[in-house]
């Protein structure tokens, strides 16, 4: 009896967790890496280019749209893997950070202060990709470089992503 009441049991539990096995796979994954530009042409009104290396690697371009009242500019970001296939991104807006006293050509990015989220209407492999990405590292505009570091989620299929950490 003993032996027939812990194949029951075994058997209930078994059954029990098979809906957790069961539920739909996640189609997000994280991503990370960096990417670098040349910043002479990163002004209002024109667009920049440069490699972007890791997870999603090819290249990204930035074109800051203008500045708001509180210091953060709004920057709308253009990214081609090295497929060929694009990554359409909602507009971002960046806090910048003036590690140094009374200069502004010099910006810091900490990481949450910069947040672009992907959007549905890329192409290739990312159609349908919904995430963020964040950032972190520095911008001398003195120097005309830029170097960050990124990561993110990506989610396939319209699928929503967690919230960003």
């Amino acid at each position: 009896m003993k032996t027939r009441s812990f194949v029951l049991l075994l058997t209930f539990a078994f059954v029990a967790t098979l809906p957790i096995y069961a539920a739909a796979p996640t189609n997000c994954q994280d991503v990370a890496g960096v990417l670098m530009t040349d910043i002479g042409a990163i002004i209002p009104g024109t667009i920049n280019l440069g490699p972007a290396f890791g997870d999603l690697g090819g290249a990204v371009s930035a074109q800051i749209l203008g500045q708001n009242s509180d210091g953060s500019f709004n920057v709308q970001h253009y990214w081609v893997s090295t497929q060929g296939d694009t990554m359409k991104f909602k507009q971002a807006v960046l806090y910048p950070v003036y590690p140094i006293p009374g200069n502004t050509a010099v910006v810091s990015v900490p990481w949450g202060n910069y947040i672009a989220y992907i959007i549905p209407g890329g192409t290739g492999k990312w159609a349908n990709a919904t995430g963020w990405i964040t950032t972190f590292g520095m911008a001398d505009f003195n120097e005309l470089t830029l170097v960050l570091r990124y990561r993110g989620i990506v989610c396939f299929n319209n699928q929503t992503p967690p919230p960003q950490q």
